[in-house]
């Protein structure tokens, strides 16, 4: 019996091998022959463009002239007025408050800065640009792939591509920014055309003869394109091949899927900074990577003040990351200084330290070096959910759907402490689950700790979400040993989430109490909007108690009613974007119908009634004070509406809500391989899917 299953195994081995080798070939086939077809039919060699003019001062004054040589490129420049968009005037509104209250917390006289390019017209704010207009005649129709515009600029400056083919002009306009850093802005076309014109808008006026146009459709096999395919198809080989695996170590499946969607994320996405406040994640973990003396190299001062150019291509990527090096020497790095004694709130940031730790000793370039420290936290994230899973009775395959959720994912893959608060959050509620599940068995000591252990790595920097552990002192008399060690239990569950709570208001030196904002409640909110104040906000809230309750509850059922009725989309990578409201319903639908029915070769029990009630009790409340904690940090005083909130913040109560809806009554027809394929497949595919438009097809083509 044993040879046989070794036989078995090793058939299945080697039929995996040779599919693997088959996926990619397949994949290279399909990027050489079909994304590559237009550079194999048009032959095309790389043409650039310089511009001159004949009278130099003229063009200097911004009138314009004629490129010399032959009449296939003209040059024109002039001034004008362009409006700011309501984000641009908020950053600037927002930049002056924080710098008129750093002033008075400093005790110096605020003088406000004066921008000679800002104009106000009737209320509304402009900016004076330079707009330079560029004219391209080809000999005959030229395939373009790439446009690639260079010019020497100091500010940000964007250009749009308007082409001409057969005499007519195209409906819509290509729009592309100039990295002010490299002094570049490639942008993809994919398209004939006869002529081109561009108009480029700048702060500083350009000269003519500082630009260059090249336009190019070269064979150029895209890696990340290939990454992809080669993921795509190898899902489907482990879903097949992986059968007993996937019914009886389901953790084993969700490591390796996490690992592939994750590492797809990590080198697609570089050292953009698209993750939610990703630079302040970045100073943190950096600084923790080193001793008590810090080295800041340029790159990584840019780093941690969110300042690092950023890509929209491969091509612009290699100009990017060549900048990046660059900047990155050591011999003249900022030197700093810390204390050894790492902060509470600050530990969580070791996984990503320890990447970062591994490039400088490696002497990895910045961008690699920034890759090992996002994988460092992917890593931590699969570990700590791969137990999860193995742990969890009944449910593995609802854990690991919460788990792929997208936003889990992505954060994961990200400079984040999210994925630690998540993850954690999630092996928590995953052992207090299993207690509700065998009210008749006793807690053990060793239980209770890897619980209070889960919660208190969770809620280092989260520290709301402790109020989920207070579960346990609602745990009948049954769950324990005698009277003593039930109330030494309960005891130790409500002291340590009481002083978690009480040190949000009153943090301990351990946890950061040198916060200059945390000790001056009257400068204390965040400072990315005008006019908040903790103080101020928790004065308001005591004084209308009734009209903020109001206002709780419409925000709640607002926030909700809108992910459900295709207002908002739940699923998100961060500032890239986020996934269809249907994707929602197909999540929701799937983890309602694993919790709702089982396989009929498994007994399935519920939580009972009282800890149904005691779980939206909970669910309720803490949902409560994630909208007041953002009502009093994030939001104006006085405001109508909760800002800041976002849906990734409840993803932590996700298996407590599911969980209310556990019943041994309906059966599936489906097995435990059938229910594993299904659960996987389509959390692998709704990731695919935007991986491939919101990664792939955005700044990888």
């Amino acid at each position: 019996m044993k040879q046989a299953k070794q036989k078995q195994f090793l058939q299945s081995m080697i039929g995996f091998v040779v599919c693997m080798v088959l996926i990619i070939t397949f994949s290279v086939l399909i990027e050489c022959v079909f994304f590559q077809f237009p550079a194999l039919r048009y032959k095309e060699k790389p043409v650039t463009f310089t511009f001159e003019t004949e009278d130099a001062g003229e063009t200097a004054g911004g009138t314009g002239g004629e490129s010399a040589g032959e009449d296939e490129e003209s040059v024109t420049t002039k001034q004008k007025l362009v409006k700011l968009t309501d984000d641009e005037v908020k950053a600037i509104e927002v930049e002056r408050e924080n710098a008129k209250l750093l002033a008075e917390y400093q005790g110096k006289e605020y003088v406000e800065p004066e921008d000679e390019s800002l104009v106000i017209q009737d209320g509304i704010m402009y900016r004076k640009v330079y707009e330079t207009e560029l004219s391209i005649s080809f000999p005959s129709p030229y395939y373009i792939h790439k446009l690639d515009l260079r010019a020497p600029v100091s500010s940000d400056c964007g250009y749009s591509v308007a082409l001409v083919r057969n005499g007519a002009v195209a409906d819509s306009d290509i729009y592309c920014s100039i990295e002010p850093k490299t002094g570049a802005g490639i942008c993809t076309v994919s398209q004939l055309a006869d002529a081109l014109q561009i108009r480029i808008l700048s702060r500083e006026e350009l000269m003519p003869s500082d630009i260059t146009v090249t336009v190019s459709n070269s064979f150029r096999p895209n890696t990340m394109r290939m990454f992809f395919l080669i993921s795509l198809f190898s899902l489907g080989a482990i879903l097949w091949f992986f059968k007993k695996t996937l019914a009886e170590k389901p953790e084993w499946i969700f490591a390796i899927v996490c690992f592939g969607l994750g590492m797809l994320l990590i080198c697609g996405i570089g050292t953009n900074q698209v993750s939610y406040d990703e630079y302040v994640h970045a100073k943190s973990a950096y600084k923790l990577s080193f001793g008590t003396t810090i080295e800041s190299t340029e790159t990584a001062i840019q780093m941690c003040g969110n300042l690092l150019p950023y890509f929209n291509n491969p091509e612009e990527r290699a100009l990017v990351e060549a900048y990046e090096d660059r900047n990155n020497d050591f011999s003249w790095a900022d030197i700093g200084h810390q204390s050894r004694f790492v902060r509470t709130e600050t530990r969580v940031y070791y996984p990503m330290a320890i990447g970062f730790w591994l490039g400088r000793t490696l002497h990895a370039s910045f961008a690699t070096t920034v890759a090992l420290a996002k994988l460092g936290n992917l890593l931590f994230y699969i570990l700590v959910v791969f137990f999860a899973i193995r742990l969890a009775k009944r449910y593995k395959y609802l854990v690991a759907l919460i788990a792929l959720l997208p936003n889990c994912v992505f954060l994961a893959a990200a400079i984040t402490y999210d994925a630690i608060v998540n993850s954690f959050l999630l092996l928590g509620w995953v052992l207090v689950l299993n207690e509700m599940i065998e009210p008749e068995k006793k807690m053990t000591w060793q239980n209770l700790l890897v619980i209070l252990f889960s919660f208190f790595i969770g809620c280092q920097s989260k520290p709301i979400y402790i109020v989920m552990v207070l579960m346990i002192v609602f745990f009948g008399r049954k769950k324990f040993e005698n009277p003593v060690q039930e109330w030494i239990l309960k005891v130790s569950v409500i002291v340590m989430a009481g002083l978690m709570l009480y040190n949000i208001f009153c943090p301990t030196p351990a946890a950061g109490s040198d916060y200059y904002l945390v000790g001056n409640f009257s400068f204390a909110g965040d400072k990315r909007n005008v006019g908040t104040s903790v103080t101020g906000q928790i004065q308001y809230i005591f004084s209308h108690p009734a009209a903020y309750t109001l206002l709780l509850l419409e925000s709640m059922g607002g926030m909700l009613w809108g992910y459900l009725s295709g207002k908002a989309n739940f699923f998100q990578y961060g500032y890239m974007g986020s996934a269809p409201t249907i994707f929602t319903y197909v999540v929701i639908l799937l983890a309602a119908w694993i919790v709702l029915f089982a396989p009929r070769q498994e007994r399935r029990v519920g939580i009972g009634v009282k800890y149904i009630v005691l779980n939206l009790i909970m669910i309720l409340g803490t949902a409560a004070i994630i909208w007041t904690s953002m009502y009093a940090s994030y939001t104006p005083v006085g405001a109508d509406a909760i800002s800041g909130v976002q849906g990734r913040y409840f993803i932590p109560l996700f298996l407590a809500f599911f969980s209310c809806f556990m019943n041994g009554k309906l059966e599936s027809k489906l097995s435990g391989v059938g229910r594993g394929r299904l659960v996987f497949a389509v959390m692998a595919l709704l990731n695919l899917y935007m991986i491939w438009n919101l990664v792939i097809r955005v700044i990888n083509v």
